[in-house]
């Protein structure tokens, strides 16, 4: 079939972003960088009020230390050892196993050992004049007591207490059991296993008694103050002996030293009831309050500066590996800070102290390490003239509030990759279901039309009845193919109310001429009567040959098709369209190798085809050259060709020549030629399934046209 003209060729269209679209994928972008916007501030926020609540609390420490430098000489220095404090009791204790003297003191207990559950003791010491008293609860499960008659003092479960004198000396004492109830007290040389002495120490001076428990054993003792010495240093371990030979199986001490005791001895400090109650009101988790006095010494620090922060849940599969993702994106996004060294921590934290030793308020900010922020506040406290008593520093941690932060920012950022693969997944399906609509409206008004331009329908049936714009554009194109249809039906109409308007002043005209030409006329009208007689003829041939051409479309529609031998009826059709002359070549020549060429058609149009495939080639075939009509079958189809030899078709009737109206005969030839012959045999090649199509050939110069029918499988 005879492809229109190719229209002329445009230019690449580019594709070009939307405004529209630039505009949503900027509100996307920015929801999480707002986000992340807000947390910062947040951060700052949060840093700054935390800033503030330490700064308060600076100052409500102060005022509790304010003129009181009773106080901070009651705190004991931390500086080197470690301090183990007594507090001050009511009245004498008695020295027998129980703890009701000690109720008051016990959330105050040391807890020392190896630190769990099995191993640890704890220690409350308590003075009262003179004396001093303790009492040790420790945790046991097997509890040996010491055999009467054995020499060596350390094959059963003891304490040991070393004790360095006013001059210096070491004395050690060992506290045993034999039995629940009264303990004995030795002397002891350095293996912790010699008696110095025969007998133990009178129980007058030290005392000490022993009570089984469920989990161990509990020990209540006194000794006289004066055992100390002026520093109030003394030593004090729990020798845990499970075998019956005497096998040490751990040793624990107050300094956590598991050999040398006697190198590492605990100061005693006495706590005051006053002291006692502002410590432990200065207790704040995750912070630190450390009191320095005027020279820099450390007097007291409560609480520690805690970087734990609770771990979110570990989230594995998938979610986990996107959440992993996302952790390394954020850091990569977010900025790092640079962190100090522990010394120039240390550097920071004193610049911080000595800015405070000036009487003035200080405080300083550092990071530790990329995750934690350390926030620092001084404060000096004086007395009532100003003077300078001490500093109050107040150390926390921010890895709380980044902790926070960043669970924040990844859970923002999960949701909003989350929302914008919802939202993208939402647009490409609401893009594809509009390209779709789109598609289908194109195809269908595509079908609408048929391959000769005539339209199919009078409406179309895609989207018409959808209320948006598609919808809207959809019942344009309806309408329009409506009027198109209503005009297409007019001028397919036209024809024959023209025949019919036409041929009635005709056929008047035609018996006005008849009538004057029986009553006669002179010689020299006789010419210009019959003139007038075949411009009549042409007339009507022209008027039945459009009404034939709009009437072809319907008149198929009423047609059936049947088997036919295409070889047999082409071959009886040419017989009987010869007109050869004797010593002349004949007018057409059939070939034709089958005997048998099913196809499925009507066999008048298949002539009615041949009939104007003929006439043309008769129109513009060389002289005294013969039409060749040619019939053959190739895999599916077969091909109906009539060749004649003359001029070829001019490139500018190509596309269009099998158009309605369309002629390249020259005018008059005598003939009336209207351009519909080609124009039906394409009606008539597409009715049966077909299509034709005309080609220029050479050596020698010759036109051919090639209609393609399918062929009938039986």
């Amino acid at each position: 079939m005879v492809q229109a003209p190719a229209a002329s060729p445009s230019k690449k269209r580019r594709w070009r972003p939307s405004g529209q679209m630039m505009l949503f994928l900027l509100v996307l972008i920015s929801m999480p960088l707002l986000s992340y916007r807000f947390l910062a501030e947040t951060r700052v926020f949060m840093i700054e009020g935390q800033s503030q609540a330490q700064s308060q609390l600076a100052q409500g420490v102060v005022t509790l230390f304010q003129g009181r430098e009773d106080l901070l000489k009651e705190l004991p220095y931390l500086d080197s050892q470690q301090v183990v404090f007594s507090h001050p009791l009511s009245q004498a204790v008695k020295v027998d196993g129980y703890t009701g003297e000690w109720l008051d003191f016990q959330l105050f207990a040391n807890h020392f050992g190896s630190g769990d559950g099995e191993d640890g003791y704890s220690l409350l010491l308590g003075e009262y004049q003179d004396r001093i008293y303790g009492l040790v609860r420790i945790q046991d499960n097997v509890t040996v007591l010491r055999q009467p008659g054995n020499r060596k003092l350390d094959m059963s479960d003891h304490l040991r207490l070393s004790l360095p004198d006013r001059n210096g000396n070491e004395r050690k004492l060992l506290i045993v059991a034999t039995k629940p109830g009264r303990m004995e007290v030795w002397y002891v040389k350095d293996d912790w296993s010699t008696p110095m002495y025969n007998h133990p120490s009178s129980t007058f001076i030290i005392q000490a008694v022993m009570r089984p428990l469920v989990s161990g054993y509990l020990v209540e003792f006194t000794l006289p103050r004066y055992f100390l010495n002026s520093r109030q240093e003394f030593g004090l371990a729990v020798a845990d002996v499970d075998s019956e030979e005497g096998e040490m199986r751990h040793l624990k001490t107050l300094v956590n030293s598991e050999t040398n005791i006697e190198s590492h001895y605990n100061l005693l400090a006495m706590r005051s009831p006053e002291a006692n109650k502002i410590l432990a009101s200065l207790d704040r988790a995750n912070s630190q309050i450390i009191i320095y006095d005027k020279h820099a010494r450390v007097r007291a620090s409560v609480g520690k500066l805690s970087t734990e922060v609770q771990e979110s849940l570990e989230v594995t599969g998938p979610l986990g590996q996107v959440q992993a993702w996302l952790n390394i994106a954020l850091d990569w996004f977010v900025a790092i800070p640079a962190y100090l060294s522990s010394g120039q921590e240390a550097s920071q934290e004193r610049e911080v102290l000595n800015q405070a030793l000036d009487n003035e308020f200080a405080s300083g900010r550092w990071h530790r390490n990329p995750g934690e922020e350390v926030l620092a506040v001084a404060a000096p406290i004086t007395d009532q003239e100003g003077a300078l008593l001490g500093v109050v520093m107040i150390k926390q941690s921010t890895a709380q509030i980044l902790k926070l932060q960043r669970q924040a920012m990844e859970n923002i950022t999960l949701v909003s990759f989350t929302t914008m693969v919802v939202i993208l997944l939402v647009l490409l399906a609401f893009s594809w279901r509009q390209a779709y609509r789109v598609q289908r409206l194109g195809r269908e008004a595509q079908q609408i039309v048929d391959p000769s331009g005539r339209l199919r329908s009078d409406h179309l049936q895609s989207e018409v009845g959808s209320g948006d714009e598609i919808g809207a554009l959809a019942r344009s194109f309806s309408d329009v193919v409506e009027r198109l249809h209503e005009h297409q039906q007019f001028m397919s109409t036209m024809p024959r109310t023209l025949r019919h308007e036409i041929n009635n002043p005709l056929n008047a005209t035609m018996t006005s001429l008849e009538n004057l030409q029986r009553h006669g006329v002179e010689v020299e009208q006789q010419r210009y009567l019959a003139i007038a007689q075949r411009g009549l003829v042409k007339i009507s041939a022209i008027v039945e040959k459009l009404a034939d051409a709009a009437n072809l479309e319907e008149a198929l529609k009423e047609d059936e098709l049947e088997a036919l031998n295409l070889a047999y009826l082409v071959e009886t059709y040419v017989n009987h369209q010869q007109r050869q002359v004797p010593g002349q070549l004949p007018d057409v020549v059939f070939s034709c190798d089958d005997q048998q060429v099913a196809v499925a058609g009507v066999d008048y149009r298949i002539e009615q085809l041949l009939d104007k495939l003929l006439d043309n080639a008769r129109d513009f075939r060389d002289a005294d050259t013969s039409i060749v009509v040619r019939l053959y079958q190739q895999q599916m189809y077969c091909y109906l060709e009539v060749e004649n030899q003359g001029p070829p078709i001019p490139a500018a009737m190509q596309g269009n020549l099998f158009a309605s109206m369309v002629s390249g005969r020259k005018g008059g030839s005598g003939q009336a030629h209207f351009g519909l012959g080609l124009y039906v045999v394409r009606m008539i090649a597409l009715y049966h399934g077909g299509e034709v199509t005309a080609h220029n050939l050479i050596n020698p110069d010759a036109v051919l046209f090639r209609v393609r029918l399918p062929l009938l499988l039986v």
